[in-house]
């Protein structure tokens, strides 16, 4: 990424709101003894209900081939204490999660900045409501929010009983995915599944097939917990049916085969699909890779907990209707088949949501966790591939990872360059805010992982 586009993104990023480093919460010293308990709890929700994930609803076309779940981890050196989870719907908003973790504070005596909750982003879930919309039906939402607490709840009181944790982590890899962006010859980009049918000449940008695995044992040994996070949109094929998909699935199917409970937190996947294989092949090599990084994790020092949650502004993008409809009706004609209408008006709905806003300044979370030299960054959005690898890059820990969709949901992220190359991506309403947003985030999260290394 160019030093003129940086330039460029920090004078955008002067007219909106910056971060400071008022959500601070840590402990630091040469060694601290941790604890560590998880639990997962299902959602209780029919698996007859309209499934998310795509442009227009779909109905399950048979019953629900696993649980839907809430995971989390709760982690302490007995002054401070932090809870990563991952729940497996397609999105989760800042609405719902800011009243879990105010609640998930009072109860269970976690601060709120010390709560980094994500979306699996699993396009097998039902459908949510606004949850700020209280004629809505709730039921869905309702669902989540019991199962997000319940399970932060048996995990802090598990932790109550546990005298002791060990940590272990490995970097494996998982080729699952591709970077989905890809270009034909006629310069479209296409909006996958379909560059299996059209053929395509190269991917427009790079994927992140990293795949980390922290382990926590107790003093016996036994696994009492893993956290693993990559970086692919978390969709089954097919996927017409209720299910965790795929690193839902595999996450299930580790716990089986290894104990504890697992719980997989989305990377940098706004870029990146699988573009075949079947989930089961799918589920066996994220298993492959979960497993190989795990037999290779070494013991480690969690000396320092620490907990960053900010504020963020940006600005809701204006548009040209008449050009996003153009854009948007040109290419479903061309590529969706037989009929392209439904597609082309559920996209025009967006848009209409979206005029409503446009212009105003939205505020949003960024979160950066410290387990020792291990620091998750957690971004509100589906955050281009390309975005993760550069705050990775610039991150002064060695460790460093990407969780997508946490704490809030705010579109696509893509980089300034995707926006002149076009694509579904870029369209106003998958992407709701300004050019430059992403790159944004990425000089914020770096100021904040710069000033917990000098710390």
């Amino acid at each position: 990424m160019n030093r003129e586009i940086y330039k460029i993104v920090m004078i955008f990023s002067l007219i909106i709101p910056i971060v400071t480093l008022d959500g601070c919460s840590s402990t630091r010293g040469k060694k601290s003894q941790i604890k560590v308990a998880a639990a997962a709890v299902k959602i209780d929700v029919s698996d007859t209900l309209p499934l998310a994930g795509g442009i227009t609803p779909r109905y399950p076309r048979g019953p629900a081939d696993g649980p839907l779940r809430a995971q989390v981890i709760v982690i302490t050196d007995g002054k401070n204490k932090i809870c990563l989870g991952s729940c497996d719907v397609t999105v989760l908003r800042r609405s719902i999660l800011d009243e879990i973790g105010h609640e998930v504070e009072a109860k269970y005596d976690i601060p709120f900045n010390n709560i980094m909750f994500a979306a699996t982003h699993n396009h097998s879930a039902p459908i949510q409501t606004d949850w700020t919309d209280k004629s809505a039906d709730q039921t869905v939402n309702n669902a989540v929010k019991k199962a997000i607490i319940e399970a932060i709840g048996l995990a802090n009181e598990k932790l109550k009983n546990t005298e002791k944790s060990d940590h272990y982590f490995a970097l494996g890899y998982a080729t699952i995915g591709q970077n989905s962006r890809v270009i034909i010859d006629d310069t479209t980009i296409l909006w996958v599944p379909l560059s299996n049918q059209y053929g395509y000449n190269q991917p427009t940008g790079p994927y992140d097939p990293q795949l980390p695995v922290l382990a926590f044992k107790d003093e016996q040994g036994s696994l009492e917990a893993i956290v693993f996070n990559h970086s692919t949109h978390n969709i089954d094929n097919p996927n017409n049916i209720q299910s965790p998909s795929f690193y839902g699935t595999a996450s299930q199917e580790i716990e089986k085969e290894l104990g504890g409970t697992v719980v997989f937190l989305p990377g940098a996947f706004g870029s990146t699909h699988v573009f075949s294989d079947p989930t089961t092949e799918r589920i066996v090599r994220i298993k492959e890779g979960i497993k190989k990084a795990y037999a290779k994790t070494e013991k480690k020092d969690i000396h320092r907990l620490v907990s960053v949650k900010n504020e963020f502004g940006f600005k809701i993008r204006t548009f040209n209707e008449e050009e996003q409809e153009k854009l948007v009706s040109d290419y479903c004609s061309r590529y969706l088949g037989a009929k392209p209408e439904p597609t082309i008006k559920a996209f025009a709905n967006r848009r209409h949501k979206l005029a409503l806003q446009s212009g105003n300044i939205q505020k949003t979370w960024i979160q950066v966790v410290l387990l020792g030299d291990i620091a998750f960054v957690g971004v509100p959005g589906e955050l281009f591939g390309e975005l993760g690898m550069e705050i990775k890059r610039q991150s002064p820990f060695r460790y460093t990872y990407i969780v997508g969709i946490a704490n809030d949901y705010i579109g696509y992220l893509p980089t300034i360059g995707a926006f002149s190359l076009g694509g579904y991506q870029t369209w106003a309403g998958p992407c709701i805010s300004e050019p430059g947003t992403g790159e944004a985030i990425v000089i914020e999260t770096v100021k904040i992982l710069n000033s917990l290394y000098q710390d």
